[in-house]
């Protein structure tokens, strides 16, 4: 029975999306669980998937949706209607002209209420409690009996629990100590029976979605709660309370009333098409003629259909920008490898207008996942992707061994301060102490923070020694056998089309500063599991650098010159300065190269911050470079960046299509060149890999733009953390899913804007059929239009693109009508 048991919470647990904690946040689809049906039909009780029709209306009023969007959005969806045509008075009229027609109509109509955030009942508050007592890492307050499991834990502590009435707590101590037990029992006591089961423990999921997501996650991570011993104390606590299980809340999809010739709404909405088409009071004849149009295309329908022109209109623009000529550049001293993140797109397109740079893109974990732990440093980080597990632990040699005890002394004292003053102002029995003790102190510091936070950040700076300054290398050798690291680097290169080499190669990682932000992790690099990608550029440069590893890939056919130094760095995405790492590293013969390179890129970034100032709120492109940059030291400010807001696309392709196009930040880059992949091993990685991500990332902040409040973690204005775990909204509930308002929206106003990841590739195109069918996740998120595809053989090839019958050769992109990719996130 436990067995059985556990399936049918494994069973009803399918769909939920494991919810990652703070300070390792990455973004995911929050309805991925549902990929597996079109997109269409997920319209559900939690989520809206489109905007509203009066949104779409306006884009079409102010030219951001045209008429020939809609005319081949509908194509797409309904390609009966490309033929048809119909005699409405003396006018032959096209079947897309009425139902073009019919979607403004449509549109003009009040919109629908948004989705509003469910009540949390009486039980859903106690089980949050309990749930963030259990897991929240605070150590002044662990829970008793911790180590017992979640169920065992409150089975024992629920007997003392006042909220409780007096004669359930005796009930409490009768319980089975197992928790499939007390499960089973409670199923059994409230009447569900066997064939019920598994809609009762989908409906009790449903509840609390945050918390769920998060044990779900902790589960397969951690390993110390799971979702059986969740359920056991749901459904015991019911019982011992006389709860009635609650009615199934799964929302069925609306009706299409749409769809019977004979309902009246449907017969008026006919009429006034007909009527916009005459010009005059339609005969009974023409009404019929225009409904049997729209008995194809349903309101519920109408919505996508807008949806999917609004996006065609960009992705025309796109593709209209992209080159279809090969540009062969000579004399380059710098070849630059940032990750895929749009955040790099900017700063690559300023470093390039000096002809001695070349940029390539390519995940930011450089292909080495590891677990990283600094000289001495207590713990490690896992960077590396969510869909890898470590098996690889690194740590730091130091060079200087003096130097390196000063830092480690430092780091402590610095580390042992903070950890002091957090404990101190957050614990029950040490606040007052604390203010009367150090408060003039730490008040002054307040002061300074909050008046001059460039001037603190300065200070901090001078005082203190940082585990960057370390003079060391990464035991890469040790973590990995020759064999391995050879394969980790044929695979990068092939992936990223790098065969003809720099006397110099740039390997910059990413990660985000900034003050008081619960939610900074989601800023750094979703490769490296929402941490900074620092270790994986050092640990990447060591593999390229070692002499035995290139005799290995001259022997697999990938050469790398004696002469060719690659160097690890990190992008920082507020400032957009890129800091070269591991300066003693580089021989005498390079350090002129590094030199130069690291003045291009302050005069690119500097062009940069003020460029995307033009989007950030309350800043702007008069205020200077280091004003803007000082963003990143205010505690009190809420847009240190935008993050990946605006992201629309991911192209997998050389640089050649891309270069000198500007593409608004908005874009993930892969490089890739089909020559360097004779086996098309390399294209699947990336499609099965960082395309997945790239689609996770897009989807995160495409339902939390629909869905700020359900999908997304609301306003950050009365966000309460829940140590690194989480946030709530308020000071009790439901741990929140999703990105902050303050991500995609300000105000009132969205600047995200919604649209699915459209993925463009230059490869063959009988490759990439190939790789989608033996793909599961890659068939479900094409040919369920969770995402769209649009491809060519090589640069003087046609477009062509993907549907579920194969590859369709694209009209002629004329992006002159349309919106260009260059404008950007809009505000």
């Amino acid at each position: 029975m436990s067995l059985i048991l556990r399936a049918q919470v494994a069973a009803a647990a399918h769909d939920i999306v494991p919810a990652w904690p703070l300070d390792s946040f990455i973004a995911v689809n929050p309805l991925a669980g549902r990929e597996s049906y079109p997109f269409e039909t997920e319209t559900t009780a939690e989520a809206a998937t489109t905007r509203s029709g009066s949104a779409y209306l306006a884009d079409y009023q102010r030219g951001r949706i045209t008429r020939d969007d809609i005319d081949a959005a509908l194509l797409e969806r309904i390609p009966q209607l490309a033929d048809r045509r119909l005699r409405i008075g003396t006018a032959a009229v096209s079947a897309v002209r009425v139902a073009e027609l019919d979607m403004r109509l449509v549109a003009a109509a009040p919109a629908p209420e948004p989705v509003a955030v469910a009540e949390l009942t009486w039980l859903d508050e106690y089980l949050a409690v309990w749930v963030a007592g259990y897991l929240c890492p605070d150590p002044a307050w662990p829970m008793p009996h911790h180590a017992d499991g979640f169920y065992r834990a409150w089975r024992t502590l629920a007997c003392l629990d006042p909220s409780l009435p007096r004669t359930v707590r005796r009930t409490l101590t009768t319980l089975s100590p197992e928790p499939d037990a007390a499960l089973a029992h409670a199923l059994q006591r409230l009447g569900i029976t066997a064939a019920d089961v598994p809609r009762a423990l989908r409906t009790a999921l449903g509840h609390l979605p945050g918390w769920v997501g998060h044990i779900k996650w902790r589960a397969e991570k951690v390993g110390d709660i799971d979702l059986t011993s969740y359920l056991a104390v749901r459904f015991t606590v019911q019982v011992a309370l006389g709860i009635t299980p609650a009615a199934d809340q799964t929302t069925q999809t609306a009706q299409r009333d749409q769809t019977t010739l004979t309902s009246a709404p449907f017969w008026l909405r006919a009429e006034r098409v007909a009527q916009a088409l005459t010009a005059a009071r339609p005969s009974r004849e023409d009404v019929a003629a225009v409904a049997r149009v729209l008995s194809t295309h349903p309101i519920t329908d109408q919505r996508y259909t807008w949806q999917k022109a609004y996006e065609l209109n960009y992705r025309t623009a796109l593709i209209g920008a992209l080159r279809s000529t090969v540009e062969t550049r000579d004399g380059r001293n710098v070849q630059l490898v940032m990750c895929i993140d749009p955040r790099s797109e900017g700063l690559r397109r300023h470093l390039e207008e000096s002809s001695s740079v070349e940029t390539f893109g390519f995940a930011g974990f450089f292909g080495v996942p590891i677990r990283f732990a600094r000289y001495q440093a207590r713990g490690a980080i896992d960077s590396l992707p969510a869909l890898l597990s470590a098996r690889h632990h690194i740590t730091e040699i130091p060079v200087d061994h003096e130097q390196a005890h000063r830092v480690v002394a430092a780091g402590k004292f610095r580390d042992a301060l903070r950890h002091a003053v957090h404990t101190a102002d957050s614990t029950a029995a040490t606040p007052f102490a604390f203010a009367e003790t150090a408060g003039w102190f730490y008040g002054g510091i307040s002061i300074l923070r909050t008046l001059t936070p460039r001037i603190h950040a300065r200070i901090v700076r001078a005082l203190s020694l940082s585990p960057r300054d370390l003079r060391s290398d990464v035991t890469i050798a040790d973590a990995f056998t020759l064999d391995e690291r050879a394969t980790l680097a044929e695979t990068a290169l092939r992936m990223m089309g790098l065969s003809q080499f720099a006397p110099l190669v740039v390997l910059a990682g990413h990660g985000s500063e900034s003050e008081n932000n619960l939610y900074q992790s989601a800023l750094d690099c979703g490769a490296c599991g929402g941490n900074p990608g620092h270790a994986n550029a050092r640990a990447a440069a060591a593999i390229f650098n070692d002499p035995e590893v290139r005799l290995l890939l001259a022997d697999r056919g990938l050469p790398i010159p004696f002469d060719t130094f690659f160097v690890a760095a990190e992008h920082n995405t507020v400032s957009d300065m890129v800091t070269v790492l591991d300066r003693h590293l580089i021989p005498d013969s390079h350090t002129s190269s590094a030199d130069r390179f690291e003045q291009l890129q302050r005069t690119a970034a500097d062009k940069l911050v003020t460029e995307r100032a033009r989007h950030l709120p309350g800043a702007s492109p008069r205020h200077s470079p280091a004003r803007l940059r000082g963003r990143a030291h205010d505690w009190a400010e809420v847009y240190p960046e935008l993050g990946l807001a605006g992201n629309a696309t991911m192209i997998i392709g050389p640089r050649d299509i891309t270069r000198n196009v500007d593409l608004g930040r908005r874009v993930f880059l892969h490089s890739y060149r089909t020559e360097l992949d004779p086996t098309g091993a390399a294209l699947e990685t990336i499609m099965t890999a960082p395309l997945v991500v790239a689609q996770w990332i897009n989807h995160q902040y495409y339902f939390t733009a629909l869905n700020p409040d359900t999908l997304g973690a609301g306003t950050k204005t009365i966000h309460n953390a829940i140590g690194t775990l989480g946030v709530i909204s308020g000071h009790s509930g439901d741990l929140r899913r999703g990105l902050p308002w303050q991500s995609v929206g300000l105000g009132t106003e969205l600047f995200h804007e919604p649209m699915r990841l459209t993925v463009v590739v230059e490869a063959p195109l009988a490759r990439i059929g190939e790789i989608i069918s033996r793909n599961q996740v890659l068939r479900d998120l094409f040919d369920n239009d969770w995402i769209t595809l649009t491809a060519r053989d090589h640069p003087a090839a046609l477009w062509h693109r993907y549907t579920a019958y194969g590859f369709t050769a694209t009209a002629t992109a004329t992006p002159a009508a349309t919106a260009t990719p260059m404008e950007g996130p809009h505000t």
